[in-house]
Formats: structure tokens, sequence, C-alpha cells
């Protein structure tokens, strides 16, 4: 499947974009754990989420040869868990090979978390973390745009094609989660009718919801 706005073509991943995925999350995401960790553990990490035991919207933004931005979506099943465990060889080696992750906290910390995983014993096939997973709901697990290619609406075609797929496929909402002091990814999905779902305590870390009927009725 695939769709044209203005001069971008939305068109479903396959697994031979997934050096481009990789490639353009390190230019979105400079400062990312996984960036840290070299290319290749980000191309792996895709490509578990495209062969995953997931129920994937994956979806690649194009100008001709040019890969303009990508959205992976979906219902996932061990989106973290799975990557880890099958690739725990791997990212030992490259946390060995790259120790300064280990100054930063929070690189620590994925490390101690992949750590919990690795030991953790989950029934196949089962989400990681379903209570926090609205019912009738599909998430948007990473989105990215060429930084060279903002302001040609390649995130908005991106978001509207992730959209129009769920509500085909029957979902009633879509959630994300965003980090709240970035306020321009914030604005973006605000614009596209996305609203902040604050936690239990009414504390808001960046849980974000589209209520998808709600967004038919306001496409006319």
């Amino acid at each position: 499947m695939r769709s044209i706005v203005g001069d971008v073509e939305v068109r479903d991943v396959v697994a031979a974009d997934l050096a481009a995925v990789a490639h353009l999350h390190l230019q979105a995401f400079p400062d990312s754990i996984l960036g840290e960790l070299g290319e290749e553990a980000v191309r792996r990490n895709y490509r578990w989420q495209l062969e995953g035991p997931h129920d994937l919207t994956a979806l690649v933004a194009t100008d001709g040869p040019d890969t303009l931005g990508f959205l992976f979506g979906g219902i996932f099943r061990g989106s973290t868990i799975g990557f880890v465990k099958s690739q725990r060889w791997f990212l030992a080696r490259q946390v060995a090979t790259h120790p300064r992750i280990l100054l930063r906290g929070v690189g620590w910390n994925r490390v101690m978390l992949g750590a919990r995983l690795l030991a953790r014993r989950a029934p196949a096939g089962q989400s990681e973390a379903p209570e926090a997973v609205p019912r009738r709901s599909v998430g948007v697990l990473a989105i990215a745009v060429d930084p060279f290619a903002q302001g040609r609406g390649v995130g908005r075609a991106l978001m509207l094609e992730a959209t129009r797929r769920a509500i085909d496929e029957g979902f009633e909402s879509m959630h994300l989660t965003v980090h709240p002091a970035n306020e321009t990814a914030v604005s973006f999905y605000r614009g596209l009718g996305w609203y902040a779902t604050p936690d239990a305590d009414g504390v808001w870390t960046g849980r974000m919801r589209l209520d998808l009927a709600t967004w038919s009725r306001a496409q006319g």
C-alpha cells in the first residue's frame, strides 16, 4: 500500500529500507542511547520490530531515491524484551566496546533494564506492559523525519497514513509517548488532534492519545 502527499510517497517499509531507517534514526535522534551503540544496533532493532511477532504498521516516506522519514506503530509484543533477548550477545559486545555509555545515568539505567529483561521469563507473545495500553488502541513506537526535510509535511503525511490505517483496521484510538519538554513535538501532535492523558496522580509524563471517531468526524 502507498499514498502520495505532495511530492512525498508513503509506503510500507521493506527489509531493504532498514539501513536508511537506521541512518535516519541517528540523524533525528543524535543523543539516543541505542544510537551510541552504533548504526548496526539501530538497524537490528528496527529489523526486530519489522520481523517480530507484532501487528505492525511500518511506513517510510520517500521522494524518489531519498528516504525522508519513517514511522513504526502497531501492537507490539516484546518490542524491547524480544530485541534484547534476540541480540543479547551482539548488544553485550557493543556495550563492551562503547564503555562511555555507562557513564551516562540513562545509559546505565538502560543497561540494567536490559539485564532485568534477560532474566525475565514472559509468556510468548505477551505485551511488555499490557496494563499501560488502552483497549482497542494502536501505538506509535517511533517517528522520525530527516532534519533536512523538515517543513515539507513528511511527519504529517506519515501520521495521517498511520491514522487512516488504524481506522480501517477497526481501532478506536491511537497512543504514543513524547518527552513533555519537547514543545515542538507536542505542538505537532496537538495540531493533528492528539491530547495529553495525565497519569492517575494527575501528573502528565508525556502520554498522548487520539480518539479516532472524533478525528474522523473532524475530517468531515
